[in-house]
């Protein structure tokens, strides 16, 4: 009698296990460098909560670094209410802080897996999604453990919010994405997809919950108007921010782009506006197709569509936003993986695949993979050569040889 259960290969196996053990040594690796090497955004987020109770202005990068740790790089930039969410670390010393933080990131990784693999990939959440989620866009996971950005939190708030999304539960959604955004703002974006929904009541959940976050930024505004203005000041600083392979956004691209060929074509630099205006036009494309195929998806019937929706909101919001950091394509993990599988077939989900895994060698951000990588862009030619070779292979082997009553002798 046949068993009824598929038993994996070998070689799954044993991908299994390499991928299991070499997780576990980046876990090791984060989690045993409290003497500063990692976790930098944390360490700005701890000396900013420790400036905060002694009720100075913690957006102020000098007290960050004077009343704490000299080697304070970054800036506090979230909202002023969000630093009590900071506080509670403040109750351990740093290496302690440290290590409680990097298990509270561990665990939330493992619920985002959990639901990412349950929930919204179901079948497709095969072995593969969990190499793809650990090399993806230049290593965003990795990337986000390495940094301790609070981009895993945010992830799981916004995640949970796309499965009551699904469930109908329009209220918790709503919650969960203000309780997101009230650190960086720009997640509110997400309760658009409340005005798709089919319920009667969708409007009166978007306009309460952004009335809501509306009104606890006014509290906050009213109880530290100096607090407030900081924020925006930060805010708005780094929304200008143009590293190319730390924030490889739309805009950032488009700003590049013209900055390197407009003084070549025309021989004068480029307008101070200019890139803001091909942004805007862009991304007034972005959003105009965007809606132009969620109302599609919405015509065809949420209850078979709107997984679809959401992970295309993920992908327009990833494009529009003109700051969207490295970790923050952690974002795109699973509307991508979920395309690869469903949309592309063949050799062209192999490509793509291996397009997506890719890194640019000089900011390899995995442990061993910057030879590999090497090996991959300093061959590029031979490597399109293999490609194109293994296609011919691929047709001739799809080839039934001809009857020998149609052969023809010459």
């Amino acid at each position: 009698m046949a068993s009824l259960s598929k038993k994996p290969s070998v070689p799954k196996v044993a991908v299994f296990v390499l991928l299991g053990l070499y997780t576990l040594f980046l876990l090791w690796k984060i989690a045993s460098g409290i003497d500063q090497r990692y976790q930098w955004d944390f360490k700005t987020h701890y000396c900013a909560a420790h400036v905060a109770k002694m009720g100075l202005n913690f957006y102020d990068q000098p007290y960050l670094r004077h009343f704490c740790s000299p080697d304070v790089q970054q800036y506090y930039s979230y909202t002023p209410q969000s630093i009590w969410f900071f506080r509670f670390f403040n109750l351990f010393d740093y290496p302690t802080a440290y290590l409680l933080f990097f298990i509270l990131k561990v665990m939330a990784l493992a619920g985002l897996l959990f639901l990412w693999k349950k929930i919204f990939l179901e079948s497709e959440g095969d072995l593969g999604f969990f190499v793809f989620a650990l090399l993806a866009f230049n290593s965003a996971l990795y990337v986000d453990l390495l940094t301790g950005n609070i981009s895993l939190f945010e992830q799981l708030g916004l995640w949970l919010g796309f499965f009551f999304l699904l469930r109908r539960k329009l209220f918790l959604f709503g919650l969960c994405v203000v309780l997101v955004a009230n650190f960086k703002v720009v997640p509110l974006a997400f309760l658009i997809l409340l005005l798709f929904q089919e319920d009667k009541k969708k409007r009166l959940h978007f306009f309460g919950w952004l009335a809501g976050f509306l009104g606890l930024q006014a509290v906050s505004f009213a109880l530290s108007p100096l607090l407030f203005k900081e924020f925006l000041r930060v805010f708005f600083t780094m929304l200008r921010e143009t590293s190319g392979v730390l924030n490889p956004s739309t805009f950032v691209w488009l700003q590049n782009l013209i900055r390197s060929y407009y003084p070549r074509l025309l021989g004068s630099a480029p307008p101070v506006l200019l890139s803001y205006a091909v942004f805007t036009l862009a991304a007034g494309g972005i959003v105009w197709l965007t809606g132009q195929a969620l109302g599609r998806l919405k015509r065809r019937g949420w209850a078979e569509t709107e997984k679809v929706a959401i992970f295309l909101s993920c992908t327009a919001y990833a494009l529009l936003l003109p700051r969207f950091k490295d970790y923050s394509y952690v974002l795109l993990l699973v509307p991508a993986y979920f395309a690869l599988k469903k949309y592309s077939g063949g050799l062209g989900r192999v490509f793509l695949f291996g397009l997506m895994i890719l890194s640019v060698p000089e900011f390899v951000n995995l442990p061993g993979f910057k030879e590999i990588f090497e090996q991959v862009w300093g061959f590029m030619p031979m490597w399109a050569a293999v490609t194109i070779w293994v296609l011919y292979l691929r047709y001739a082997a799809s080839l039934k040889a001809r009857p020998s009553s149609q052969q023809t002798l010459y």
